[in-house]
């Protein structure tokens, strides 16, 4: 039996790193305005951006006129800066960016105010930035079946990821998947092709693959090769790439698992019960022994790396129980970790982990 792993620090850490060949598109919500202008505002489109964004529009000019087609603004989708200002104020749709459109209608009396503002977003469910959420109820979802389809990211500088996961996929059984890594982000710099190329062995569920390569590179991609897929698209609800870390010792006992029934129960006042069952969860409680007082360190590092006291956030990792089958992972929580000597002279120490698995609503 192989060592077990804990995988947990993911290279792919924003949201805006990352990038995809296609992405079904998403939709503009409606504005809100702050200022005393009378014009109205028509937000549309189908939304194209990797990740949510909030635009800001705001009136930056009325010295040629107060009214649409005389005022100018300035917008913003969110980055830190303005995109653009002394945009003439449109009658009929004019586009930002992303697919996002925006027009003008008159109002009575003064169309606009110098510094009129309109707060709308570009939402899309299926965006690239549901990837690295650890939430299994949230999906990337491409816009069709392009030979190939891809996801990549720019690390900004070069890493070496030593495990790569794709969880709650719909690649089908006839699908390939191949893992690039390069040092430009066209993944052509050796002799036309990446520097890194591994084929990926497709799971159900959950995809685990173990790098061969050890070699740092600064732009990593997996491409997606599926033209039979039933579903039309592909989609995929995590993406990490990063690496792990693993105990000198394997368990000190055969590993148990269990299942949590979550359901609510009712009881009557003449004692009927009545049960609504919801979903199920994996409970695994496991035991080490003779593990170094480095082991025990590096779990503290592990769970001070997921936990933010300040923010409140409890981040969830990977636990693959053996190594030697990479499919025998799940996404879980730590939620308690107790150790004791087993032999002081040794420094040596037995380790119980309480881990519960997380689930999907659906």
């Amino acid at each position: 039996m192989g060592k077990p792993r804990f995988i947990y620090a993911n290279m792919i850490t924003d949201e805006d790193d990352l990038s995809v060949y296609s992405l079904r598109p998403g939709m503009v919500t409606s504005a809100i305005k702050e200022g005393t202008g009378s014009a109205l505002i028509a937000t549309q489109g189908n939304y194209t951006g990797t990740i949510d964004r909030e635009y800001t529009v705001e009136i930056d000019s009325i010295a040629g006129g107060a009214e649409v087609g005389q005022a100018t603004f300035k917008w913003s989708d969110g980055t830190g800066s303005w995109n653009a200002s002394g945009v003439t104020t449109p009658s009929s749709p004019t586009t930002l960016n992303n697919g996002v459109q925006i027009s003008f209608a008159s109002g009575s009396g003064a169309d606009f105010a110098l510094g009129d503002q309109w707060f709308f977003k570009g939402v899309n469910l299926f965006n690239a930035g549901n990837l690295i959420d650890r939430n299994r109820d949230t999906r990337y979802r491409s816009n069709g079946l392009t030979d190939p389809e891809y996801i990549a990211v720019d690390l900004g500088s070069a890493q070496a990821p030593t495990v790569l996961i794709l969880q709650d996929h719909n690649v089908s059984f006839g699908g390939t998947i191949i893992l690039e890594g390069d040092s430009a982000a066209t993944f052509d710099s050796d002799g036309g092709a990446a520097e890194v190329i591994e084929a990926v062995s497709r799971d159900s569920g959950i995809i685990v693959h173990y790098l061969t390569s050890a070699s740092p590179y600064r732009y990593w991609r997996v491409k997606f090769t599926d033209a039979g897929n039933p579903d039309g698209y592909i989609e995929i609800g995590e993406w990490f790439l990063g690496t792990y870390f693993q105990p000198s010792r394997s368990y000190g006992r055969t590993p148990s698992k269990g299942l949590e029934m979550i359901f609510q129960r009712n009881e009557t006042r003449h004692g009927l019960l009545k049960h609504r069952y919801f979903n199920k969860r994996k409970i695994m409680p496991f035991e080490f022994t003779f593990l170094t007082l480095a082991d025990i360190q590096a779990l503290e590092t592990m769970i001070d790396a997921l936990n933010d006291q300040e923010t409140g956030e409890m981040a969830a990792f990977w636990f693959n129980e053996d190594s030697a089958y990479p499919a025998s992972s799940w996404l879980v929580n730590l939620y308690g970790m107790e150790w004791q000597h087993e032999d002081c002279a040794d420094a040596r120490y037995r380790l119980t982990l309480e881990l519960q698995e997380v689930i999907t609503a659906t």
